[in-house]
């Protein structure tokens, strides 16, 4: 019997693996603030030109951003 999806997500470590456990797959981002709204705004841009073509694209509030290495 296949297991529910709510039942495979207690299965997961505590702190899970974004590539290993969850099936993330890791991109370097471009972080380009914008000059619209003062500011305010980031645009986030994958560095593969390939995934541009893909519309692999966001726009933030800058206060969304986090810099995931000052957080170690």
């Amino acid at each position: 019997m296949a297991q529910a999806v709510e039942d495979l997500w207690r299965e997961l470590p505590p702190n899970p693996d974004p590539e290993d456990d969850l099936g993330y797959e890791l991109v370097e981002l471009d972080f380009i603030p914008t000059s619209t709204s003062g500011g305010k705004e980031v645009l986030v841009l994958p560095t593969d030109e390939e995934m541009l073509r893909e519309d692999a694209f966001i726009v933030i509030d800058r206060s969304s951003v986090e810099d995931l290495g000052d957080l170690a």
